[in-house]
């Protein structure tokens, strides 16, 4: 990549970035506390290849990832009101859970919707950081950010075309 396409991609994701803060910032039901979680799911999107079609699978996987967070924090909840000890109830209830959540979607879910493990830990992430609540607002936050990640990636891709567009035209003499 050359640096004038980075220079512009940089710019690109500084304006999505700027935009999505301030259009989230002037919601009234959103809770304004969380939104630091669309930057959580936005390097997920990006560190598992930034897919648009792979999308269905992220949000899925968003989904999952609260579910198996209510799980476990219950479990734990379960465990601790039962004598164990906080540290050792969150031992057991993670290594099992998670021993289970990794096997179940990269093996046997591995072909459908719910296959995003990294995602996955991110929605369990987001709802252990809540403590289990505002799970509403925990869904529209990391789907924005992953809505932020497709503009992103996109206009990403739009950017490279303009610029190799120009430079052919350059390299043939047929520039403005």
């Amino acid at each position: 990549m050359n640096k004038q396409y980075l220079l512009t991609w940089s710019f690109w994701i500084g304006l999505v970035s700027g935009i999505y803060c301030l259009v989230y910032a002037s919601t009234t039901i959103i809770d304004k506390n969380i939104i630091w979680m669309a930057f959580v799911a936005l390097p997920i999107y990006f560190g598992s290849g930034a897919k648009i079609e792979e999308f269905p699978h992220f949000f899925s996987s968003i989904l999952s990832g609260v579910v198996w967070g209510l799980i476990m924090l219950n479990f734990i909840g379960f465990l601790t009101g039962n004598g164990l000890s906080g540290p050792v109830s969150m031992f057991f209830v993670v290594t099992i859970c998670t021993f289970i959540c990794v096997f179940l979607h990269m093996v046997i879910l591995a072909k459908t919707w719910l296959n995003q493990v990294p995602m996955i830990f991110g929605g369990l992430a987001m709802t252990f950081a809540t403590g289990g609540t505002n799970l509403i607002y925990v869904i529209i936050t990391m789907t924005s950010g992953l809505l932020m990640g497709v503009a992103i990636s996109e206009g990403g891709k739009i950017i490279d075309k303009m610029l190799s567009a120009k430079n052919i035209e350059k390299s043939l003499g047929v520039e403005e």
